[in-house]
């Protein structure tokens, strides 16, 4: 009995994470093309919350120097 399934397994160099990552998400749009839109909305909105948190942390951090 032949096994299907959608599951992307990656193998990634982590000395190279933005061109690795560029790879799969160009692999994950390829195979949604109806809902490309949609999944890079979604991957802007958790990005864009990644870098409010490291924002928010680096002023902590430089608060935590100050005093």
């Amino acid at each position: 009995m032949p096994k299907i399934t959608h599951v992307l397994h990656v193998e990634m160099d982590l000395n190279k994470p933005v061109e690795e990552l560029t790879q799969v998400i160009s692999s994950v749009l390829s195979a949604h093309p109806d809902n490309q839109k949609e999944i890079l909305a979604a991957l802007d909105l958790e990005i864009g919350n990644a870098r409010a948190a490291i924002e928010v942390q680096e002023q902590k951090d430089k608060s935590a120097q100050v005093e």
